[in-house]
């Protein structure tokens, strides 16, 4: 008599279950992460969004394949968007910071040279004033600081844009 044939289901996949295999899974995926990015904040964050991905594709999760995998897979997506977004940002070396730390030395500190700026805000006519007061100074969009002023986000842009040249050209000349 041939032996039976026991046919194993996978459990369903439901948040408990769920929270269980990421819990058994977690320390594997922070360390795969961390060995991607350089960075266990990062890696941290890897996972975590790995982990809701995860479970807003669930449905798609074929369990006859083995979960770490699938995950490990979604934490490899998670770190490519992660490159493509973060890829504008470079390490700065000393030299580097050295160079951008040089108009601070030159003008005796950074409160000087916060107080020449404040000086030749001073001096600019009332409508760039307030177009910088309202878009830099409120953190405002274009579209609401202008619609604060009356006028239209392109003239907006306009005053700015004068506004930075004046500040630039005044900033220039008391150096």
């Amino acid at each position: 008599m041939q032996a039976a044939t026991v046919l194993e289901f996978p459990v369903p996949m439901d948040r408990n279950r769920f929270s269980e295999l990421i819990r058994g899974h977690h320390r594997g995926l922070v360390a795969y992460a961390t060995a991607l990015v350089k960075s266990e904040s990062a890696a941290r964050d890897l996972v975590q969004d790995a982990c809701v991905a995860a479970w807003e594709s669930l449905s798609k999760f074929d369990a006859t394949r083995d979960f770490g995998t699938w995950m490990r897979g979604i934490v490899r997506n998670k770190w490519r968007e992660y490159c493509r977004r973060h890829a504008r940002e470079v390490p700065m070396d000393d030299e580097v910071l050295s160079r951008l730390e040089e108009p601070f030395r030159a003008t005796g500190g950074d409160g000087a040279l916060f107080d020449r700026l404040a000086e030749c805000r001073a001096k600019l006519p009332e409508p760039m004033a307030e177009a910088v007061r309202v878009t830099y100074d409120e953190g405002r969009s274009s579209d609401e600081a202008a619609a604060l002023l009356s006028t239209t986000a392109a003239a907006l842009r306009k005053r700015l844009e004068r506004a930075r040249e004046a500040l630039r050209l005044c900033m220039t000349r008391n150096a």
